[in-house]
């Protein structure tokens, strides 16, 4: 008896670390840019409701450190409000020796301040330009290689008092993230702007102590200048100033709305990320592939409309997102 009862004892010993180790909760790590946060957190909530052995850690300081994360092993998901660039794909592809995988998981905002907002081109009440094309906005901002360069409103098709005002663009910082992504989305990556033209201006902190935004120090700028193109996001569209449509070269203008931009017509939307590492051939550990099957789920991304800022992904990206996720690369 003494015998049987020390075997039980020295059984459950075995048992108990391994029973220990199920109990603890599974962790996802997540980094990104501070910007997607409070949507972070809603979807960690929701999905803890129904999936309470999993725990989240958050460590927002920035897209530009979130693929660190994943290279490191630090972090599950890195969620980036813009593309990945050369930096990223090299800092992860170099030592791992295959790439991330990118899910898109929302899409950009219509008009708010670090939110991924579309970018919007818009001018004065008193300007009569209705629509411009992404080739005519890269003839006035991009000055290398242009054989049809657009320097003047008359250039698009003003006339009287116009065709000769010159055009000066006002706008964020051409070396930002944001102008950087505007430059490879119209301009192809020619980085030859014309600067005799281009005011930029950048943040800055008001003697109160808040904080000005970028775009809304350039529409100040433009405020006062009648020939102003100015580039920013829609929000701007008040104390005198209108949006234009915008057209890619192909089918109608469109002035960027939850509308056109929730279903990416229109052509200065942008988007936001979710970047993993799997392994070549092999899937994601269940537990993170779960929330990320969450997180493009109708529920997951109904809660991007509460949000009010980040716009859901229509159905058939959200479908292709999923096939994406679930495909052993």
């Amino acid at each position: 008896m003494k015998r049987y009862v020390i075997a039980v004892m020295a059984a459950v010993a075995l048992v108990l670390p391994a029973a220990a180790a199920q109990a603890e909760p599974l962790a996802i790590r997540i980094w990104g840019t501070p910007a997607l946060l409070g949507v972070a957190e809603t979807w960690a909530e929701a999905y803890r409701q129904d999936h309470p052995e999993v725990r989240f850690e958050f460590a927002m300081r920035g897209s530009d450190s979130a693929i660190h994360g994943l290279v490191g092993g630090v972090a599950d998901i890195a969620l980036m409000g813009r593309e990945n660039d050369v930096v990223d794909d090299n800092g992860f592809s170099r030592p791992k020796q295959y790439h991330a995988t990118r899910i898109e998981v929302a899409t950009g905002s219509v008009g708010t301040p670090g939110k991924s907002h579309a970018i919007a081109l818009l001018v004065h009440q008193g300007n009569p330009l209705g629509e411009i094309s992404l080739d005519q906005l890269a003839r006035i901002i991009d000055c290398g290689g242009q054989t049809n360069p657009v320097r003047n409103w008359g250039d698009l098709g003003l006339g009287g008092a116009w065709q000769g005002a010159a055009i000066r663009v006002h706008t964020f910082d051409m070396a930002s993230r944001t102008g950087i992504w505007l430059q490879d989305k119209v301009t192809q990556g020619d980085r030859r702007m014309c600067w005799d033209r281009i005011a930029e201006y950048g943040e800055a902190y008001r003697l109160d102590g808040t904080l000005a935004t970028a775009v809304d120090r350039a529409a100040q700028g433009a405020a006062g200048d009648p020939q102003a193109l100015l580039i920013a996001n829609a929000a701007q569209a008040r104390e005198g100033f209108k949006l234009l449509k915008v057209s890619a070269g192909t089918g109608a203008a469109l002035a960027p709305d939850a509308a056109t931009v929730g279903s990416r017509r229109y052509p200065l939307t942008r988007k936001v990320f979710a970047f993993v590492d799997r392994k070549p051939g092999r899937p994601l550990a269940p537990h993170l592939a779960g929330f990320l099957r969450y997180v493009l789920s109708r529920g997951g991304q109904a809660l991007l409309e509460r949000d009010g800022d980040y716009l859901p992904l229509d159905e058939a990206t959200a479908r292709a997102q999923l096939e994406r996720l679930e495909v052993a690369q």
